[in-house]
């Protein structure tokens, strides 16, 4: 197994397009251990370290490098203007001090991991993603590129550059339920204007529209008894039937702290 530190983009594609089996790392803080666990046994590794993938560039969009960490999200005036929702995220990140410095965005988007913060607040601020490889560059809407649980919508020779964020400076929350300080989430409410998107409670993010006249609760306990029983998500964290008891009441102290945000 061969290790190349790309020093810019075009390095990366062209690492990525004569190996059978890449794996691209960025901050490492989900793959290295699953590296060291044998739970992906890639041929080659590609490092994102020094392609110059960390800068936060603003504009009508807000665009975030791969290796943007969450500790840039929490410094950047740009973000804490713009995006105030990740603001919010990345300052409550778990993993403390090191997580913080280490771990990306971009990263825990591409692990796909339902009970992670970052899908559902990327859906709710309807990222788009950048993807580049060797046939080229493409956008996909954050939705779409969330395929299911741990699945990425990427081929093996693509990599995800950056993700672009409409600004929404005004009106957003965003609240966790875990279990203690250093646990992963259990579910994740992301609130903007006129829907909350829901983490941990399916295999992918899910947006509930908020309908004038009707509850949050309502709205929220409605769609989840619609999922179909295969979409919802189970782990070692808790059941899907605890999920379903606590979700409503999250969204609810996500969509009031977005309207304390007016």
């Amino acid at each position: 197994m061969s290790t190349t530190f790309a020093r810019s983009v075009d390095e990366v594609v062209a690492a990525l397009a004569t190996s059978p089996k890449p794996l691209v790392v960025g901050g490492g803080t989900l793959c290295i251990p699953a590296l060291v666990r044998g739970e992906i046994v890639p041929t080659d590794i590609v490092d994102l370290g020094r392609a110059g993938l960390d800068t936060i560039v603003d504009g009508p969009a807000i665009e975030l490098g791969a290796l943007v960490s969450y500790q840039q999200l929490i410094t950047s005036p740009v973000v804490r203007r713009g995006l105030p929702l990740l603001h919010r995220l990345a300052s409550g990140i778990t993993g403390g001090l090191q997580i913080r410095h280490q771990g990306t965005l971009v990263g825990a988007l591409c692990a796909a991991r339902p009970q992670s913060d970052v899908p559902a607040a990327v859906v709710a601020l309807q990222a788009e993603v950048l993807v580049r490889s060797a046939w080229g560059a493409r956008t996909v809407p954050v939705e779409r590129f969330l395929v299911g649980p741990m699945t990425p919508h990427l081929a093996p020779q693509e990599f995800v550059v950056g993700v672009r964020i409409p600004k929404s400076p005004e009106r957003t929350g965003y609240v966790k339920h875990k279990f203690a300080e250093s646990s992963w989430p259990v579910v994740t409410a992301a609130a903007v204007p006129g829907r909350v998107v829901l983490g941990g409670v399916a295999g992918t993010p899910q947006v509930v529209p908020l309908p004038a006249g009707v509850t949050v609760r309502t709205a929220v306990a409605d769609h989840l008894a619609s999922l179909p029983p295969g979409e919802r998500w189970t782990d070692l964290r808790a059941p899907w039937e605890y999920r379903r008891r606590v979700a409503p009441e999250i969204a609810v102290r996500a969509v009031e702290q977005a309207e304390e945000a007016r």
